[in-house]
């Protein structure tokens, strides 16, 4: 029996996994999640699949998480001395053609990363460092990238372009890639396994990063992230689409390089840039307390989800299925409501009972009105999952 580590480095958080690996099934042994609070670093380990339990930590900085992953979850009694590991995964999220596939982890792979970097260094950086820590710890074990965006390698040809030279586009690789990948292609596994899969699904992946794919027959036409994860809705602290005049004006004005223009798009936009916050619970708290600031955030997520939930319907042609994933997909009936609230016109229609009562699903869970609505579902994410099993055929 094999066991595969995944990795799935955050800005502000890192997750580790591990599954064994038989001849045709995946298991999870254990997972971890490393996250920074206002105490500090707050480590919680899942034995199996069942509840976490805090786990203390003899290191104070989160990126040096992948140092000791494998000994926290030895010492938490998650892997016995004799497990070993087979192989190590990653999450890879970066432009460029080159990471539309998995490749093994070997020194061109680390150039291409290196080179990515470059054009976008703060959607790449973590992964990087992460590698690099990954390679120093586990020297002798193979590790594969996995590709955040190869679900959308079957986008048609006129979905992958922007507006320019295609001349200059084709040379410089600057193409429309999308991102949450593994994400979306988890819940369209998840609704085949079950029997589930219509033929035109629209998937939600809402959390801090947020992007909505048009899923026709179990495959990606479309999706609203392009050549970075900047683009597309609002998220909590990106500013999602944005005019590149505004963009010149604003560091122009605010008197910003390149590299500050980036980080202020990206981690001063969003709720965080119109709201004051990036916790949709405190302002949806707010709000209910009569926060103007609180209420315009919240209205312009709602409905940059609902432009981009309609173009994707546009694209597919009409949709049997709306699907909701990720954190705030899965946790917030408030915005769910909210969402919903607008599809009226496609047919779709809540079940108040199963919207509020769905906040931590542990499977798909449908939130629709029985016999009045096409079906709504709430679907579990589980990247790890998907890392593995793209690593495990690569092994």
């Amino acid at each position: 029996m094999g066991l595969i580590l995944v990795a799935n480095p955050g800005s502000s958080s890192r997750k580790y996994a591990v599954y064994s690996q038989t001849e045709r099934t995946l298991e999870q042994q254990a997972a971890i999640n490393i996250e920074t609070s206002d105490k500090g670093l707050i480590c919680t380990v899942h034995i199996g699949t069942g509840n976490g339990n805090e786990h203390p930590l003899d290191f104070t900085d989160v990126a040096e998480s992948a140092l000791h992953a494998e000994h926290i979850m030895r010492s938490a009694g998650a892997l016995q001395e004799h497990d070993t590991l087979s192989a190590i995964a990653i999450r890879v999220v970066a432009p460029g053609s080159y990471f539309m596939q998995d490749h093994a982890v070997d020194n061109e792979f680390m150039q291409q990363l290196t080179t990515a970097k470059e054009l976008a260094p703060i959607h790449v950086a973590n992964t990087l460092h992460e590698l690099e820590l990954l390679r120093q710890a586990h020297p002798n074990t193979p590790i594969i990238g996995v590709s955040d965006s190869a679900f959308h390698a079957t986008k048609p040809n006129y979905a992958w372009n922007y507006g320019i030279n295609l001349q200059h586009a084709d040379t410089y690789d600057i193409k429309r890639f999308g991102y949450h990948g593994l994400s979306v292609q988890g819940s369209i596994d998840m609704l085949w396994s079950i029997g589930k899969l219509p033929p035109k699904v629209v998937v939600c992946h809402f959390g801090s990063g947020s992007s909505v794919t048009a899923v026709y027959h179990g495959r990606s036409i479309d999706t609203t992230m392009g050549y970075s994860p900047l683009e597309g809705v609002l998220m909590a602290t990106r500013s999602g689409d944005i005019d590149p005049i505004a963009v010149r004006v604003l560091r122009s004005k605010l008197g910003l390089s390149e590299s500050q223009t980036e980080e202020y798009l990206n981690y001063q936009g969003g709720l965080l840039g119109i709201g004051g916050s990036n916790d949709i619970r405190e302002l949806i708290d707010r709000e209910a307390n009569g926060d103007h600031l609180a209420h315009l955030a919240l209205s312009t997520l709602v409905h940059t989800y609902h432009k981009a939930i309609g173009g994707m319907m546009a694209a597919l042609g009409g949709a049997d299925m709306v699907v909701f994933t990720g954190t705030v997909g899965e946790r917030s009936a408030v915005l769910r409501k909210r969402i919903v609230a607008h599809l009226a016109f496609a047919d779709y229609f809540l079940s108040n009972d199963d919207n509020e009562k769905c906040l931590t699903p542990e499977k798909p869970t449908v939130i629709s009105a029985p016999g009045r609505s096409k079906p709504i579902i709430v679907i579990p994410a589980n990247e790890s999952l998907q890392i593995a099993k793209k690593a495990s055929a690569l092994i």
